[in-house]
This record gives C-alpha cells, structure tokens and sequence, in this order.
C-alpha cells in the first residue's frame, strides 16, 4: 500500500500527522504554555544558514534521543534553507514531547510573539522514518511566510503543502517523480464541490490544503509565463520571506502578494487571488500537468521533455535557473 501524507484539522488547528492511516487527536493546546516551557531549560541550540535554532525536549531524552532529533531537525532546516535561500525565520523554538509510541505528529506552529512549534515524536520512531519525514520541512515552511487571516487560512496551509516536497527534492532528499506524484493524486482533492463560495470562505481539508496548493501550481506557472521564463515562484516567496521577516508579522493577504508580484515584476499573485478567493472556480489541474510534462501511468510519474513547461518542470525540483 502506498503511503499518502495526513492532515487534518483538530482542536481548532490545522495540524500534521504521519500516519496515513487514523486520526491523532490533538488536545486544545494554549500556546502560551509551549512559549514558557522554552523559556525554561533548552536541550539543543544551533544555528543554521542564518537561524538560531533552539530545541526543548520533554519526556527524559536520552543522548540518543537528543541526537536523533539534532539529526532530523538539521535536515529539514537544510532543505528550508535551499528553497528560501536561508532558515525560514532568525529565532526559532522548538518542542518536542516524546512518547512511547512510533509516530511524528500532531505538530502545530505559532508566530506571536516569536516562532515556535510544538511536536509529539514516539521514541520508537524508525530511523527511516525520522529521514524521510515531511511533516517538521512542513512546519518549518510555515514560518517562512507572514501570518494572514485566518479566512485565508488555505494561503499558509496550500504554501506549505506546496512548497515542502519540492524543497526537499532540491537538497536530493526526494525524487522529482515522488514531488509530483501528490499533485497527480492528491491536488484533485482541492477542486470545489457543491456549496463552494471560493478559497476564502470555504474551510474544508481539501479546499484548504489541496485547494491552496493548486492557487500556488497555478501562480508558478503563471509568474514563469508572465516573465517569460525569467522568474519562479520561489524568487517572490524568498522577497516575502525577506520583507516580513517570517510568520512573526501580521499580514493581510493583498500586503503579502503585493510584494511577490512587485519582485516577480507582475501581477500573477494578484490576479490568481482575485479569480479564486470568493467564488468557485474548478481548476484544469490536468491541463496544467500536461504543460509542464507530468502524467501518471500504471502507477509511474513519467514526464514529457518536449512538453511547453518542461523547463520549468525540471527547474522547480533543481534549483536550475528556468530557461
């Protein structure tokens, strides 16, 4: 069976969980209390491509516990660093509760009045499954971006679920067959249904994850056409990153996209948002896969080199400058 990435809304978040199988439930969780455990004693600090990293553990780690968590945390900030061209934000705090069992997750970030995430790890997680985890690069993608309202919660949420695979394959920690193998079977999860009223003010799982990351599909191929292959989207999300610091800053959803467009020196952003956030409008997600060379065959992401976007198709999982 193959294995499929989780999310799910619990106790009035979006959260992360690893299994692709049930639910973990998350308690309601005040962050606050997460803001003073870190005050308190640290476990791990670090600092990597610009950001200071600071790690709280809960649950009697052992060194090997402390060692594994260094590991992982490492190699998620890695890949962050390689798609914003730096950590997502200066000061980071992480925690992380152990517990008896074999999983990543619930995890959940905050941005006020500092960036911090709280993570449950099972201390009988796999190695293997530490090194293929998507869920902390997910978190991590999360801060690079300033917090919205929560009516665009889909912003942040599809940022995340569109960002994360690629960073990963840019760093070789996946396959561009695995990166685009979720946008085959999973981003048709995103288009509306009967009741839609549009991307900001539609709040169901599929809407806000795969909806989002089909806004954010979109904007890359668009932001790439619009400029005639000299821009990509990573180039406007690196300017936000920049001019709000990360998700410490308030931000209303026009503020945010304004500066990306301004760097990709058109409105793709804009535009896109204007036709998707108050009515609902079904994507030709399949149209836009063939553009870029993508389709799937018994089971295998196979891709067309002479398909019109093959360029940037390559480029996205490369960091090749698109031609």
């Amino acid at each position: 069976m193959k294995r499929r990435r989780f999310l799910q809304w619990a106790g009035g978040m979006a959260i992360a969980v690893s299994s692709p199988w049930r639910a973990i439930a998350q308690p309601d969780e005040n962050p606050v209390d997460v803001y003073d455990r870190l005050k308190q004693a640290l476990d791990l600090h670090f600092v990597i491509a610009g950001g200071n990293i600071s790690i709280a553990i809960d649950g009697n780690p052992s060194t090997l516990d402390k060692n594994r968590i260094e590991a992982w945390v490492r190699r998620s900030a890695t890949a962050i660093a390689a798609y914003f061209g730096r950590f997502s934000v200066e000061q980071w705090g992480l925690l992380v509760t152990l517990n008896d069992g074999e999983r990543i997750g619930p995890a959940t970030t905050w941005g006020h009045p500092t960036s911090i995430t709280h993570v449950a790890l099972g201390r009988n997680i796999s190695d293997s499954a530490l090194h293929h985890d998507w869920i902390m690069v997910h978190e991590m993608t999360h801060l690079a971006l300033p917090t919205v309202p929560q009516s665009s919660k889909w912003f942040m949420e599809g940022n995340a679920t569109y960002v994360e695979p690629i960073a990963r394959a840019q760093v070789g920690q996946l396959t561009p067959q695995e990166v685009w193998r979720w946008a085959v079977e999973d981003m048709p999860k995103g288009q509306p249904r009967d009741g839609d009223e549009g991307l900001d003010h539609t709040h169901t799982w599929g809407r806000t994850y795969w909806g989002g990351a089909m806004y954010w599909l979109l904007a890359e191929i668009a932001i790439y056409k619009n400029s005639q292959g000299r821009y990509r989207l990573q180039d406007a999300l690196r300017a936000i990153n920049r001019k709000s610091g990360g998700n410490t800053s308030f931000w209303s959803v026009n503020q945010t996209i304004h500066i990306g467009d301004n760097a990709v020196r058109g409105d793709a952003l804009a535009s896109l948002y204007k036709r998707l956030k108050d009515r609902p409008v079904t994507i030709d997600l399949q149209g836009a896969l063939q553009q870029l060379g993508i389709s799937e065959t018994d089971g295998v992401i196979r891709f067309d080199d002479n398909a019109p976007l093959a360029n940037l198709r390559r480029s996205i999982t490369t960091m090749e400058a698109p031609t």
